[in-house]
């Protein structure tokens, strides 16, 4: 996990229905005076105050007051930017305070590498952070920019462009999905392959489902049944696990994570390596995944458990967050606290909810908690 010097790690908890921010030690460095508190990212958290919401600094002090629509404003800031909503008026407002007025456009979507997606009259482009329409609003759908591309579909065909707008692969899939290690997902003849930034055929159209390459895999549909491919289309695993896990663990398609993947067999889950050896056993009814070497799973009840397939904190809990910077909430009989790696219960079990730690000024990570 990366370091920023000095930056304070805080969490959000609440306690009688009232929410602040605690450091790694248990103590308050905000204390409880919010009806709802956010993780932080950029240096900023969004915290609610009865219908209204703003965001504070990591000293508590808000930068963006709270008059804002709770519902209707984004929940963090990503790439410099949170989009702010006010009555009628839209803002996207930048951590030095600059805003840039988007009431011209229907939607706006967030920041991914100094591009925003907007709709207006039906169409969407893009603009930049300067608020430029970089990109005219042609297009029926787009996605964010992800390795200096972007997904755009015109009239049920799909295809990427550049943050120019020029249009670097033609419109022709009728499905794709962002790059990811230089290789992007998309379907043709309903049938998945995988193509590269100059939009040739890299891995064949022959795949009922595919889902994005990490650590240099894939997983891949056969029929009802799902395996892993390598970057050459060679087959690493047999087509034999559920189709269920693949859309469910880590608020996205099945990714590979510190060298292991949780995969579903006769409805119970275990892990596999990078070479399709199946290292720990499917016994479990639910998992997170591995995240800084250790995965949350469920069996009765909820634990963590190392790479090795070793319990670290007992399977005990009700529920549980990620470890982040080697602490992890967890519910036990309807309380929550936080334990260390070795599953010691570090910040005593008082809190009616507990989110998970988070480097005040790191960007924000799209991974479920």
């Amino acid at each position: 996990m990366k370091a920023y010097k000095n930056d304070k790690i805080l969490a959000p908890v609440c306690l009688d229905k009232t929410w602040g921010f605690i450091n790694e030690n248990g103590d308050f460095e905000i204390p409880l005076q919010f009806d709802y508190a956010h993780g932080f990212s950029e240096g900023r958290a969004k915290v609610v105050i009865g219908e209204k919401c703003g965001f504070i600094h990591e000293t508590g002090e808000f930068v963006i007051p709270p008059i804002y629509d709770k519902r209707k404003s984004h929940n963090f800031y990503e790439d410099g930017f949170v989009k702010m909503v006010l009555g009628k008026n839209s803002y996207m407002i930048a951590t030095d305070g600059t805003k840039l007025d988007v009431d011209e456009y229907d939607e706006i979507d967030v920041f991914s590498e100094g591009m925003a997606a907007f709709k207006v009259n039906g169409r969407w482009g893009y603009i930049n952070t300067f608020g430029e329409q970089v990109v005219k609003p042609i297009y029926t759908k787009t996605y964010a920019f992800l390795e200096g591309m972007a997904e755009v579909e015109l009239e049920g065909k799909w295809g990427y462009i550049d943050k120019t707008g020029k249009e670097i692969i033609s419109l022709i899939y009728d499905d794709a999905s962002e790059f990811s290690e230089g290789l992007a997902r998309v379907e043709l003849n309903n049938k998945y392959g995988f193509i590269n930034k100059e939009g040739e055929d890299i891995i064949p159209f022959k795949y009922k489902n595919a889902n994005i390459f990490s650590e240099g895999l894939a997983a891949v549909a056969e029929n009802e049944a799902w395996g892993f491919v390598n970057k050459k289309g060679e087959q690493i695993t047999p087509y034999k696990y559920n189709k269920e896990l693949f859309w469910d663990i880590n608020n996205s398609p099945q990714i590979f994570s510190d060298g292991l993947a949780a995969v579903q067999f006769e409805r119970k889950y275990g892990f596999i390596d990078r070479n399709g050896n199946e290292v720990i056993p499917f016994k479990y009814y639910w998992t997170h995944g591995f995240r800084d070497n250790l995965a949350y799973v469920i069996d009765a009840y909820g634990g963590f458990i190392n790479k090795a397939g070793d319990v670290v904190v007992p399977l005990k809990y009700e529920a549980a967050k990620r470890f982040s910077y080697e602490l992890a909430a967890v519910k036990l009989d309807g309380t929550w606290g936080y334990v260390n790696t070795k599953g010691e219960n570090t910040i005593p079990m008082r809190f009616h909810h507990a989110g998970i730690f988070r480097n005040c000024n790191a960007p924000i990570e799209r991974i479920k908690e």
